[in-house]
C-alpha cells in the first residue's frame, strides 16, 4: 500500500503535474494528499493509472 504523496515522489513530479495528469486542480490534489478531502470516485481509476499501481495498492486499508 502506498501513499499518494509516495507515489508522486517515485515519478519525481510536482503536485501541480500529477493534478494536471488526472484532471483537478492542484488545490484539490493537495486535500487528497493530505487526507483533508476524499478523493472522487471518477479519478480513482486515473490515479491508480497514472501512478501504475493497482486501485487497491492506494487506497485499501487507509483510513
Amino acid at each position: 500500500m502506498y501513499t499518494l504523496k509516495e507515489l508522486r515522489a517515485r515519478k519525481n513530479e510536482t503536485q501541480a503535474e500529477t493534478a494536471a495528469a488526472v484532471g483537478v486542480s492542484v488545490q484539490t490534489y493537495n486535500a487528497w494528499e493530505k487526507n483533508i478531502a476524499n478523493v472522487a470516485v471518477s479519478k480513482v481509476n486515473a490515479l491508480a493509472k497514472h501512478f501504475g499501481v493497482s486501485i487497491n495498492d492506494i487506497f485499501l486499508g487507509t483510513t
